[in-house]
């Protein structure tokens, strides 16, 4: 195999705060949906609820794992759709 030296893309400071901004940003997102997630695991185990809720949130998971999956193929969410 070939070795190559690696493609370096210049960046200057406000590049670099740029992306340190954007990590802190997606773990802050990842944190909250854990923590929403936690939530919702919470209520559908509450024997209490009616089905209309748990639908909810059936749909309300639907929706979150339709947006990481967006995230990570870099897609830019658009708008929620029913379903």
């Amino acid at each position: 195999m070939i070795r190559r030296n690696p493609t370096l893309i210049p960046m200057g400071d406000l590049d670099v705060q740029d992306v340190r901004d954007m990590v802190a940003k997606q773990k802050a997102d990842a944190l909250a949906t854990q923590h929403l997630m936690l939530k919702m695991k919470r209520m559908v185990e509450n024997p209490t609820m009616d089905t209309d809720d748990i639908q909810m949130l059936q749909r309300l998971k639907s929706i979150n794992d339709r947006q990481d999956k967006e995230k990570r193929l870099g897609i830019q969410p658009g708008i929620i759709a029913p379903g």
